[in-house]
């Protein structure tokens, strides 16, 4: 029989990200499994590249979202630990495919529920998948949600 003990749900606290995050935790309670959740400071190219006192706005930005997503993180814990839920929440920087994977790797996570928008055509070519690149990176088994907008 297949089992998963730990889930992953990346989450970018969306919408679409909520749709994966509803069948990640059903899962995880069909499967007895603990729920690891994920938020990933992406870098912010725009400032990447000034200098000087415009740099520390920057650093300033990436503390904020830090700190903000470790606060939803925690509310998110607090709800699925009362239902019984074991839960893990962690906040990592980079790139969020990049840190998916190396988080999934370092935790030996045994599936991802991650969500997807299903872009095609030039919207996909321009804005990538963060979704299609940890299909094709994962170490374990991925859980892909079609997130449409209602």
């Amino acid at each position: 029989m297949i089992t998963f003990p730990t889930i992953l749900i990346p989450t970018d606290f969306s919408d679409c990200a909520q749709v994966a995050e509803h069948y990640g935790i059903e899962l995880a309670l069909t499967f007895g499994a603990a729920v690891h959740y994920l938020y990933a400071v992406e870098p912010i190219d725009t400032f990447a590249t000034i200098n000087g006192v415009e740099q520390s706005i920057y650093f300033d930005v990436l503390k904020d979202l830090r700190a903000s997503a470790e606060e939803r993180l925690a509310q998110i814990a607090t709800q699925l630990s009362s239902e019984g839920i074991r839960v893990t929440t962690a906040v990592r920087e980079g790139r969020a495919s990049e840190v998916i994977v190396e988080y999934a790797q370092q935790e030996n996570i045994s599936l991802i529920c991650i969500a997807t928008h299903g872009r095609r055509g030039f919207s996909h070519l321009i804005l990538g998948s963060t979704t299609e690149r940890v299909v094709r990176r994962a170490p374990c088994p991925v859980f892909v949600v079609r997130a449409t907008k209602q």
